[in-house]
């Protein structure tokens, strides 16, 4: 949905259950002209979809978000300060087809995104 139109994948790989990828924001995107016009920021719904796409690219299958236990949105990302982030994905368990998912999405010293959960 988001993917190869609001960000691009620049970088990545998956070593037993993590997956790092770094990742590039469009900047010109329709969504930053609404989110917001004068100091666009990177919606959390956005930011949420895309750890979905990340796992879909590389357990090259679609995957779901069943349950977000904890969503922490840590600061701003702001395709005029932060264009990239490098993204930490790790597949915590797998029961029953139910994925329990650990992520932080960080870029230099600052960490943006935390989150813990399921997909199915």
């Amino acid at each position: 949905m988001l993917l190869n139109d609001f960000y691009t994948i620049l970088t990545s790989s998956k070593e037993e259950d993590v997956v790092t990828a770094t990742v590039e924001f469009n900047s010109s995107h329709a969504i930053f002209k609404g989110h917001f016009p004068q100091t666009p920021v990177v919606p959390g719904v956005c930011q949420t979809q895309m750890l979905s796409e990340v796992l879909n690219t590389f357990l090259e299958k679609k995957v779901q978000l069943k349950k977000a236990t904890n969503i922490k949105f840590l600061n701003f990302v702001s395709p005029n300060h932060t264009t990239k982030l490098n993204l930490h994905i790790k597949i915590d368990k797998v029961e029953n087809e139910v994925l329990t998912v650990t992520a932080h999405y960080a870029w230099e010293q600052l960490t943006f995104f935390k989150f813990k959960g399921e997909f199915c």
